[in-house]
């Protein structure tokens, strides 16, 4: 029997500005058939039919898990560089490719790092942030209702952007509690038995 050998891409979707709708993966796969029939017409709505698949998509960071066959990776990358909006209610995209890999466990292992790169980041862009703003306030004590209002809701925006990083790196995570026990090990215990059973 031969393996089936596909391809798992991470695509990024940045928006112009926050859709209205909740973005589901089937939207995301109708939107790909749409442009594969476009660009390859019959033969290549025929290639992806029953090979194109959404793994994974979390609406909160717009991080989606594309499976195709290996054969047909260059037509994917293809198609997603021609995407400049979702068939559903016309919402203005563009995807970016982070990552191209074998499995889906490289696909997490990929993610996990890419999540922790960004929490750093957002960290330091706040703490930065603050340093400026600190300084700011030492030069001006007047502080507007406005200016409040704005800083209120970039830290609302910060939080709630680390908060889907947090939950897309919990669900990435990679059980590895399992405990693996080789046969040499149970027949050592069987033989162990044995011979404390013969004395």
């Amino acid at each position: 029997m031969v393996r089936v050998k596909r391809r798992y891409f991470v695509f990024q979707f940045h928006f112009n500005s926050n859709p209205t709708i909740l973005i589901k993966s089937s939207h995301i796969h109708t939107t790909f058939e749409m442009i594969i029939s476009r660009l390859y017409g019959d033969v290549g709505i025929a290639r992806f039919t029953r090979n194109l698949s959404i793994i994974y998509y979390n609406s909160s960071t717009n991080i989606a898990i594309v499976r195709c066959l290996r054969d047909d990776k260059h037509m994917l990358q293809t198609a997603a560089t021609f995407i400049s909006k979702l068939v559903i209610d016309q919402i203005e995209c563009s995807i970016q490719t982070l990552h191209v890999g074998g499995t889906i466990r490289q696909c997490k292992k990929y993610l996990i790092n890419y999540c922790i790169e960004q929490l750093l980041f957002m960290n330091s862009q706040s703490i930065n942030q603050n340093k400026i703003t600190s300084q700011i306030f030492k030069k001006k004590k007047k502080k507007t209702n406005n200016q409040q209002q704005q800083q209120q809701q970039l830290m609302d925006i910060d939080e709630d952007k680390q908060l889907a990083l947090q939950k897309l790196l919990a669900d990435s995570r990679i059980e590895s509690t399992s405990i693996i026990v080789s046969k040499n090990d149970d027949d050592d215990d069987g033989l162990g038995k044995r011979k404390r059973d013969e004395e």
